[in-house]
């Protein structure tokens, strides 16, 4: 190539995201589609047990133990050579109790007891209206980590949105995929099941629903938008319309997992309240980012001033 810069600085972001093309120009539309069909399943049966025990927890011990449980489940990446090694030592479900465990604060950054003073405000109306929840990974991650951190933000009465990927990028749930792993889930949670019904979510999947849920009153809705993207990150300046009209009342962004919290937007400030959380499954990346080491995780809010 005699101008290799001719069209810009060419970065990470943009291989991964060529890797896609090129999977999907030779008829590999989605290589790991039996795997996150597999994983979605195995985290699914446990789901019910993981509900349970946080709603046995006060509400602040409950708020840390799900951002415990979205940075541990982080851990199932398939784009990432120490995590496949992780799939040849255990289940995914031994492996997710197994990160669970080696939680320890202080994170390598740390902003759990800020966001957590204004999560758990007193005042009704100072609660987040619209929270967009920018989810990674299928299996454990959105079902263990992300699922149960946006049904505590329906408690609050917060409207959830659910971003995911257009189009699949490595083991990343899509927005194709999401309505059916909500549906399943919803069967054993009164408070997904009415959110997603408020969203539009199910109706005909909700059959064999059981009956003798707790009732608990949930008038905001649940929602699925798809980003736009076929990739690990994601660029904000190229996101699609229905992204960008349902970002317009926002007021909690929720970015998790490396590509879209810090490939790509570690430093991007926004109009409204930020919190990026991931597990660094890069030993490179964590070494040069923050002075790292393997499977650091990262919790940072930036309010807005």
């Amino acid at each position: 190539m005699e101008e290799p810069a001719a069209y810009g600085k060419f970065g990470l972001a943009n291989l991964l995201e060529l890797r896609e093309e090129c999977l999907r120009e030779f008829q590999f539309v989605d290589a790991y589609i039996s795997i996150k069909q597999r994983e979605n399943e195995a985290s699914l049966a446990v789901l019910p047990d993981l509900l349970m025990e946080l709603d046995s927890m006060n509400e602040e011990a409950r708020l840390l133990a799900l951002i415990e449980g979205v940075l541990a489940a982080n851990i199932f990446d398939w784009g990432s050579r120490a995590c496949v090694e992780l799939y040849h030592k255990g289940t995914i479900i031994e492996i997710y109790r197994m990160s669970r465990k080696k939680m320890q604060r202080p994170w390598r950054i740390d902003d759990f007891d800020m966001f957590k003073k204004r999560m758990l405000t007193d005042r009704k109306d100072q609660s987040y209206k619209r929270a967009l929840l920018f989810v990674d990974n299928s299996g454990a991650d959105v079902v263990l980590g992300m699922l149960p951190l946006a049904r505590e933000l329906l408690r609050h009465g917060t409207e959830v949105v659910l971003v995911a990927n257009s189009l699949p990028a490595l083991n990343d749930v899509t927005a194709n995929e999401l309505p059916e792993v909500i549906a399943e889930a919803s069967k054993h949670c009164g408070i997904l099941r009415k959110a997603a019904e408020a969203g539009g979510l199910i109706v005909d999947a909700m059959a064999g629903i059981q009956d003798d849920l707790k009732d608990e009153t949930v008038s905001v809705p649940l929602m699925v938008v798809e980003n736009g993207c076929g990739s690990p990150c994601i660029d904000f300046r190229q996101v699609s319309s229905e992204l960008a009209a349902a970002a317009k009342d926002a007021d909690l962004l929720i970015l998790e997992g490396m590509g879209r919290s810090l490939h790509t937007n570690l430093n991007a400030r926004f109009k409204c309240d930020a919190l990026k959380l991931a597990m660094v499954k890069n030993q490179r990346l964590a070494e040069k980012l923050f002075n790292g080491s393997l499977y650091d995780c990262i919790c940072k809010f930036e309010p807005v001033p």
